[in-house]
């Protein structure tokens, strides 16, 4: 064994050296892949949003979106490197950690045992993100792996072939550019939203959602519960009420772009009265914008077929 320290993984790469730029730590040149796997993310992110439905708002949240592109750009790098040191603190370096006592233990090859270790890891951290964000287990743990797996195979990489720090940094500076790159391209063309075209029979059934609830029968009756009731850009109560409903299409009228159901409730005056459709033809959601055209309070009511 080569002067310096003990070994680390088996059968690879061993001692580290005492001076000063000697082989990196653990997990060599993981802060920076990790950052730029995570600036990627937030850039496919920010701009699959400008796809997204906009649920009748105008071009503020288009602008918005811009702004956080253009504070990305200028901020990014910066910022996705202290991501990155702080995704290698909890991610890659216990990975590497962990492999390398699964190595000793079983005597094997330690980077063998990094990918399943890695797959354990994302799988752990994905149960809180999950329900921090709401977002689907599935989804987070997919999310988790493709943002921690390409640091941890530099990281095994690196002590393979006892790359230096500084070396193992520039070596990844350039992939990392293709793939912000290739992001750029693929979330820029990803599709528009576009709503889907419902017809009468689609809107019967149950629609709830932000406390309101719509039963619209197959009649033209409906029954509504908590009708947000606005003046101007603020919400001043809620109404509950029968009448009759129907369904509308797309170019009705100038003002509608999109399918809805207009409904006639004389109990319910000031009232929201159009809703329009939103969601997908799987999922479809109903929806009314309040108050700021470009920013204004939007209620989604999700469908419950009765």
């Amino acid at each position: 064994m080569p002067e310096g320290g003990l070994a680390v993984y088996q059968h690879v790469a061993a001692a580290q050296p005492r001076h000063s730029d000697a082989l990196s730590g653990i997990a060599p040149g993981a802060e920076v892949v990790g950052g730029g796997a995570l600036l990627c993310a937030a850039l496919y992110a920010q701009l699959s949003s400008l796809g997204a439905d906009p649920y009748g708002r105008g071009y503020g949240g288009a602008i918005a979106l811009l702004f956080g592109l253009f504070v990305m750009a200028v901020f990014g790098p910066l910022l996705a490197y202290a991501a990155g040191w702080l995704h290698s603190l909890l991610f890659t370096t216990p990975v590497m950690l962990a492999s390398n006592a699964l190595g000793v233990r079983t005597r094997t090859a330690a980077p063998r045992w990094a990918l399943p270790t890695a797959v354990v890891f994302a799988a752990g951290y994905a149960v809180p993100l999950s329900v921090l964000t709401g977002a689907a287990y599935a989804t987070t743990l997919g999310w988790t792996a493709a943002v921690g797996f390409p640091p941890v195979a530099v990281a095994v990489l690196a002590r393979m072939r006892r790359m230096r720090r500084g070396r193992i940094r520039l070596w990844a500076i350039g992939p990392i550019a293709v793939a912000v790159l290739v992001t750029l391209v693929l979330g820029a063309g990803a599709p528009g939203y576009e709503a889907p075209a419902l017809g009468h029979a689609d809107f019967v059934g149950r629609w709830t959602g932000d406390g309101v609830s719509l039963t619209l029968g197959d009649r033209g009756e409906v029954v509504a519960e908590q009708l947000p009731v606005h003046n101007g850009f603020d919400v001043v109560g809620h109404c509950t009420g029968h009448g009759t409903w129907r369904s509308t299409a797309a170019g009705d009228s100038a003002s509608e772009d999109r399918a809805g159901v207009v409904l006639a409730l004389p109990d319910c005056k000031g009232a929201e009265l159009r809703w329009s459709v939103a969601g997908t033809r799987e999922r479809p959601e109903l929806f009314v914008l309040m108050g700021d055209p470009d920013a204004g309070e939007v209620v989604v009511l999700h469908h419950r077929a009765t």
